[in-house]
């Protein structure tokens, strides 16, 4: 699989999200020297429980796309027999992965494609929820390690609670007689 390098897309949305979809455009696979093949947009899935990428049967059909080959994907403890094609997949912000074999599976809540672990791996993914809005971003290639627990660490480290208020653990003991007390050691 090919990938553009340096580049990245951020989508945002009002409340929590429990499904992060977005829309894709999906080609016939082409090298970047050649002439594109025409492409169609569809809604996507981004899914990293899924550790290949997926399109349904009407993408399949409204490409034209031919088989490179069967294949047999793992689906909800099964097997399922099934065809990979060769497509290139571009996701927001015109980040595209080109020559990228995709099993063809019917793909159920209204998505016609699944972006698996075989393109998310290969960069960044973040999730949060913050101030009531959902945001996800995801760069390739990867830039640098997230590490949630280091900056917490750090923050707690340099704004520790009061030392008379409730210690964060929820121990009901005020912060200088339980974790305040480690903390004044070091």
């Amino acid at each position: 699989m090919t990938q553009v390098p340096n580049t990245a897309f951020t989508a945002r949305a009002n409340g929590r999200l429990l499904r992060l979809i977005t829309e894709v455009e999906i080609s016939p696979a082409f090298l970047p020297s050649e002439t594109p093949s025409p492409g169609k947009k569809y809604q996507g899935l981004y899914d990293t429980g899924a550790t290949h990428s997926a399109i349904s049967p009407k993408v399949v059909q409204d490409l034209n796309l031919s088989s490179i080959g069967a294949r047999t994907v793992g689906v909800g403890g099964g097997v399922l027999p099934t065809t990979s094609h060769l497509v290139n997949i571009t996701l927001p912000n015109n980040m595209m992965f080109g020559m990228a074999s995709v099993a063809k599976m019917v793909i159920p809540g209204g998505v016609d494609v699944i972006i698996g672990m075989d393109i998310l791996g290969m960069g960044d993914f973040a999730v949060t929820h913050q101030a009531g809005k959902t945001t996800f971003t995801f760069c390739a290639p990867s830039r640098k390690e997230i590490d949630f627990v280091a900056e917490v660490e750090a923050y707690n480290k340099s704004h520790p609670p009061a030392k008379n208020a409730l210690c964060p653990c929820n121990s009901g003991k005020k912060y200088k007689s339980c974790h305040g007390r480690h903390s004044r050691r070091s």
